[in-house]
């Protein structure tokens, strides 16, 4: 349960860092859409974190963005780097 909800929080982060990021450059979604090769509706679902996305998928995006792949990982700030949306401290492997 807790990867599953850790998932549906990066796909919604990363979503939501790729719809500021087209809005920021003034593209609409059809924009994108003819820019990165992804359908509308992929992107509705792939902005509102709905959707898996492939690595590859997120390249193309980024690069339709012209912006690196890491910055779509970027949470918070981008000034203030994190490792987890969820502000997730460490793990343990024990069994405990």
């Amino acid at each position: 349960m807790i990867e599953e909800d850790s998932t549906r929080l990066w796909a919604r982060t990363v979503g939501g860092r790729i719809r500021e990021t087209r809005k920021q450059l003034g593209l609409s979604l059809e924009d994108l859409s003819r820019l990165s090769g992804s359908t509308v509706p992929t992107l509705s679902h792939i902005e509102r974190g709905t959707r898996d996305v492939k690595l590859s998928t997120l390249v193309s995006l980024a690069a339709a963005l012209r912006i690196d792949l890491s910055e779509l990982f970027v949470v918070g700030d981008r000034d203030d780097r994190r490792t987890s949306p969820a502000e997730v401290g460490g793990y343990s492997l024990d069994d405990d």
